[in-house]
């Protein structure tokens, strides 16, 4: 039995302000055969489209560092309106302290930069299989 929730039909929002990395993340979400993927360029778009959104978003891949408003206040936001939505955090931080702090402030998948396809979908995998 194969027990990864098929990525077919779900919505994912990519958030970064890297167009570069942002069209990278949209490739590889491609090649999993997600259905929907929304983009925003930092936290205030990223928020403004979830709660204008005519359907609802199944995930958000998020970049920790950003202008503006950091991958990790935008968790918090997020976290405050859709407590059930999952949220994973890409990073090039990979020290312990930037780790421990994620997961002290809750946040459920963290990948570091650069990104793996596989790692990729695991994590993605992972995070849809836990609020299925």
């Amino acid at each position: 039995m194969n027990g990864a929730p098929s990525l077919e039909g779900k919505t994912v929002m990519i958030v970064d302000d890297d167009q570069t990395m942002r069209m990278l993340i949209r490739r590889m979400l491609g090649r999993m055969r997600i259905g929907t993927l929304i983009e925003a360029e930092g936290g205030e778009q990223a928020l403004q489209q979830l709660e204008h959104s005519p359907g609802p978003c199944d995930l958000v891949i998020c970049d920790w560092n950003m202008p503006g408003m950091s991958g990790m206040e935008l968790f918090d936001r997020v976290h405050a309106l859709k407590p059930d939505l999952p949220f994973l955090m890409l990073t090039g931080r990979a020290d312990a302290n930037s780790v421990i702090a994620a997961k002290k402030a809750g946040v459920p998948a963290y990948i570091v930069k650069p990104i793996a396809p596989e790692e990729l979908k695991t994590k993605i995998s992972f995070l849809l299989a836990k609020g299925a």
